[in-house]
Formats: C-alpha cells, structure tokens, sequence
C-alpha cells in the first residue's frame, strides 16, 4: 500500500520577527520626539520576542539607552549588545540582585528611599559604582517615590550625590487616552515634584506618551510595545509603529467529525454539524492563551478561522470547514501578525499580554534584511 508524502515542515511553532521593521519603528518614533532621547524597554524578554536579537537590532540602529525589569534580564542584554550601552533596571536594587548589577555594570532605578539607603551603602564600598536614575510615583500608587519621599530625597545632598543620578523619571497610567485628565495631572505633578531635585535631566513619556506631544518627551521617551508593532493609544491610525511579529503554528492532523461530536477538553464544544477541523501544533504554552477557546481565531488563506474546543498546553484546534484554498498538513495557519490588536480586543485584553505569553520553546526565525548585492563585474 502507498502512501502520500507529506510535504517537508516541522511540528515546532515558529515566531517570525522581522528586525529590519523593529529598527523602522523605531526611527519612525524617534522621529517624532526632536531632540530627545529613546530608552527602548526590552523587559520580559523584548515583550516576548527576545531580547538577544532585539537588543542587538536596537543597538545597531544606534540605541544606547534600555530599559529592563530585572537585573537578570539586564545580566542577559549586557552579554548581548557589549559594554557601552546604559541598561537601567526598572524594579531597582536588592540584596540578592548587588553582584550581577555591579559585575554587568547595570543601572538600577531607585523607586523608593529604602533603595536609596541601600544603594547608598552599597555605591560606598566600591569604586565608580553605576550611575541611577530616580522615580517618582506622580498617581499610578505602583513603584516610585512618594511625595513626601522626594523632598527628603531633595534635601539629602549627601545621598544624592553618591546616588549620582543620570534621570528622574516617572511613568503615565492613563497615557493611551489623550483625553484623560489624569495625564495633565501626572504632569503638573512630576514638573512640581522633579523642582524639589538637583537639576537632572527627565522622563516620562511611554509609547503612548509620545502622542500626547512635546510636553510629555522632556529629555528623554521610553518606548515598548511601539517598537514591536503594537499599537499603543486609542487613536492607533496616528500611530507610526508597523507589524513586527507573526506567530505560525504548523498543521499537525485533519479530522472530519460528524453532528454532535465534541472537541477537546471538558468536551466545550458540540459540532452543531459535519465538520472538518484542524489540529495545529500551538497551545497556551506557546502564547495561544485559554480564553481564546471557543472565541479566538487564526489566519489560514487570509481568512479566519474559529478556534473550537478548550486551547490546550501544545494544541489548537480549529474549523476550516469553511476554508477555501487547501488545507493540508504541514501548512500554517497565523496568530499575532496583523491580527494582534482586533485578537487582544476579542478576547478582551491587550496586546502587551499576548506579546508576552509567547514561550520560550517557539522557534524564533529572526528576519534579516539581506545585504546589498554586490554590482554585476560583467
């Protein structure tokens, strides 16, 4: 008996990155914020695309300035992109964390004045100790200075200066809306609370924060979710950022199932019909989150096609009954991509979490744009 060979693909999902558009967005940002600087945040991992390729892709398009959550995070991106760029760690400074923020020369960003004394104590026993930064909580009630802590920061020269601090920084809660009047408030509050410091330059603005316009970019903007493509604001048609990463997942199995079967997990889904589906090789620990049961959809042929059944740990399954190009096993079906913002809206959360979920067992196949080919000698 003969059988058909399948065509050539692997049962490993694969995330796409394109690095040339990941540099793009962030020209495009940088073009709108003039003289100020971009400290590009590359935390959990570039938010989810890594942040190996990612940092070196930012370096070479002549980033300096990042921004990391953890000093682990920043041990991996200062192995990454060499010795000269300043790599700021957001949940600032611990006990546990001294050796690998001196020993990778990380920045630590001091969110409250029980950091301050310890980096103080620490920044004194040895020689040229990082520079900070300093942040100021101006409403968000989440790290950073309170107000009271700021003019005791103020009034502490002694502190200060062996803090050496490079920025004072705070960060918008409300920034996606324009219209927020928390976003003029946070601002008021940051000039006020920014007063009581020694002249230091600042920062407060996200990627959302750029669109609220020159008064929110100060010395320097912060961008993350901006350079990876998602969008950031309410607004998104002004936004400049542009897709830089896709999700494919492989199919694994067709199945046809008669009226009245069901399909996965806690057997959630009926076939209120005959069916063709589709197995394909992504589940949840891949980025294909749970509440995309029974609601989300994939990408196969330009059309979408519903996820039916529970998303499980490595598997998906879809209804391609309606697909009209061929399906077939070894071909791939998209999540993220294009989608990524209408995907986050139906399963109501936000593109920042579905960037994040992407695991770390996927195959990510970073695009390079290829070199200029050499002119013809004929």
């Amino acid at each position: 008996m003969a059988y058909d060979t399948p065509p050539s693909y692997s049962t490993r999902p694969t995330l796409r990155v394109d690095l040339p558009t990941v540099r793009a967005n962030y020209e495009a940002l940088k073009a709108k914020v003039g003289a100020a600087k971009i400290g590009a945040s590359v935390k959990a991992d570039a938010y989810g695309l890594g942040s190996v390729a990612v940092g070196k892709a930012l370096y070479g398009a002549g980033c300096r300035i990042f921004f990391v959550a953890t000093a682990g995070e920043g041990k991996i991106l200062r192995d990454a992109i060499g010795p000269n760029g300043a790599i700021y760690v957001l949940n600032g400074p611990a006990p546990r964390d001294r050796g690998v923020l001196l020993g990778a020369k990380l920045k630590p960003v001091i969110n409250s004045m029980e950091q301050a004394r310890y980096w103080y104590s620490v920044a004194q026993d040895v020689n040229e100790p990082p520079y900070t930064a300093i942040h100021i909580d101006t409403g968000m009630n989440r790290l950073g200075l309170t107000m009271d802590e700021v003019t005791e920061l103020g009034r502490d020269k002694k502190i200060w200066k062996i803090l050496n601090p490079e920025w004072v920084m705070s960060h918008l809660a409300c920034a996606p809306d324009a219209d927020h009047p928390m976003n003029k408030q946070q601002l008021a509050t940051f000039r006020k609370a920014a007063a009581q410091l020694p002249i230091t330059p600042l920062s407060l603005a996200n990627t959302a924060g750029i669109y609220l316009g020159k008064p929110y970019h100060f010395q320097m903007v912060r961008p993350g979710i901006g350079l990876y493509g998602g969008k950031a604001t309410t607004k998104p048609e002004q936004e400049v950022s542009q897709t830089a990463v896709t999700l494919l997942a492989p199919i694994l199995q067709i199945r046809y199932i008669k009226a009245g079967e069901t399909v996965g997990y806690d057997a959630t889904f009926t076939a209120p019909r005959d069916m063709r589906i589709a197995v394909v090789g992504a589940g949840y620990a891949d980025g294909v989150p749970v509440n995309a049961s029974n609601r989300g959809t994939a990408i196969l042929h330009d059309m979408e096609m519903p996820i039916i059944g529970r998303v499980s740990m490595d598997l998906t399954i879809l209804d391609v009954s309606e697909a009209r190009l061929g399906v077939e096993v070894g071909g791939v079906v998209v999540f993220r991509g294009d989608q990524l913002e209408a995907e986050a809206e139906k399963l109501g959360t936000i593109n920042y979490e579905l960037l994040t979920r992407l695991g770390q067992r996927l195959r990510r196949d970073y695009y390079v744009k290829p070199p200029k080919e050499a002119e013809d000698r004929r």
